[in-house]
């Protein structure tokens, strides 16, 4: 039944989030705005279903008014609660995901680099002794990251499985397009190679010299880590900055994930991303160029605020597919009730009409049966009179005799 008031602002936002965004965000005349709402009646059916559209455009005109579609941060502040996650166990499961994720890409990083050994790179040729060394700093590194944090909670379903649906496919972990994560990480290869070549010219240009390490470009970032982790002991204390509970080689040896993702183009989750770079911050760092560690965490931040809004709009998708699944359930209820009152119908009018045939029977019989015991009556009195007949006639017959003999 279509309400006589305006429907609340949050509901439409909610609803119509995804229909006046890009340039349909600087919609503002009403009859425009009524004009899209009708072009997508389906998806906003939830609010059709109670509100006239003419109600309905006229609150989402104000919301355009006040930038609240076009701008997110107007939009978080007006209804904080629409970006939240709808539960803690929503938020658990979004942390379980992630971490279970990250276990399987440092899987695969590490089966890319057995892979690669096995085939006989550039690598193949180093010291066993280092190639040891490195493969235990970067297990340690991988499972300190990679911590579980637990299995989903038992007993608890998907909106989708609670109402007999279709299966809806989780929208976490976050995965970019892979240009963009490329792009991003290749950049940050390049950036810790600057610093390498920067770092080995001015404290191991024998090192340098030695490996031809002459550009960035040059520079294998694995392969410098390897070179320099031995190096490094030889320093004075002033050329690497101390970084508190890390040694020095697992500084150096925690940005091997990025190379390898980066070089054999492994698909890598939003979370691994900023785990890699959180590396890269640190490793610069340790370094001391403060000029790429200021560019990396640009990057970072960049990134962790793309990361933000990505899993705000995603809580609202789920609170509106929420709201969406409750009404199909409230409407299959509907069709479900409507359904068993058309059996009960169906039921009670086949009983009806097997009483009246009953009836109709019953009151045939009774009158089949009256007309038999009015014949059954008949016949007994015809039986009777015919012995009275003989019986005068015996009379009559031994009067007879009687004036014969007199007679005599």
């Amino acid at each position: 039944m279509v309400q006589q008031h305006l429907p609340d602002g949050k509901l439409v936002y909610l609803h119509c989030s995804s229909i006046f965004n890009g340039p349909h965000a600087q919609i503002r005349q009403l009859k425009k705005v009524r004009q899209l709402l009708e072009k997508n009646q389906e998806s906003i059916q939830i609010l059709t279903n109670e509100y006239t559209l003419l109600d309905i455009a006229a609150v989402a005109k104000g919301l355009l008014e006040d930038q609240v579609f076009e701008l997110l941060p107007e939009a978080k502040l007006r209804y904080p609660e629409l970006f939240r996650p709808s539960s803690k166990s929503q938020k658990a499961k979004r942390v379980a995901s992630e971490a279970e994720v990250l276990r399987t890409e440092a899987q695969a990083v590490q089966d890319a680099v057995l892979s690669s050994d096995d085939k006989g790179g550039e690598n193949s040729g180093e010291s066993s002794k280092v190639d040891e060394q490195e493969a235990t700093l970067e297990k340690k590194v991988k499972t300190e990251e990679c911590v579980q944090v637990g299995p989903p909670e038992l007993g608890q379903h998907s909106p989708s499985e609670a109402h007999g649906m279709l299966p809806v496919p989780k929208l976490h972990p976050i995965y970019l397009p892979y240009r963009t994560q490329h792009r991003i990480l290749h950049l940050v290869q390049a950036l810790l190679e600057q610093c390498c070549l920067d770092f080995g010219n001015a404290w191991a240009p024998e090192m340098m010299q030695a490996r031809r390490w002459d550009g960035a470009e040059s520079i294998e970032l694995t392969q410098w880590t390897r070179r320099f982790a031995p190096v490094a002991k030889s320093l004075p204390a002033t050329a690497i900055i101390e970084t508190s509970g890390q040694s020095l080689n697992e500084v150096l040896f925690a940005t091997s994930p990025l190379r390898h993702s980066a070089v054999h183009r492994l698909r890598t989750s939003t979370a691994g991303m900023i785990r890699m770079l959180k590396a890269a911050v640190t490793f610069t760092e340790a370094l001391n160029d403060s000029k790429r560690t200021e560019r990396i965490t640009e990057l970072k931040t960049q990134l962790e605020a793309g990361i933000e809004e990505i899993v705000q709009h995603q809580n609202l998708l789920e609170r509106k597919l929420t709201d969406q699944l409750q009404d199909i359930a409230r409407r299959r209820a509907e069709l479900e009730e409507l359904e068993r009152s058309c059996v009960q119908e169906m039921l009670e009018a086949d009983k009806q009409q097997r009483t009246e045939v009953g009836a109709a029977l019953e009151i045939s019989l009774a009158s089949s049966t009256q007309v038999s015991n009015v014949d059954d009556d008949s016949n007994v009195h015809v039986g009777e009179e015919k012995p009275d007949a003989d019986a005068e006639e015996e009379t009559d017959d031994g009067s007879l005799v009687d004036v014969i003999y007199s007679l005599v």
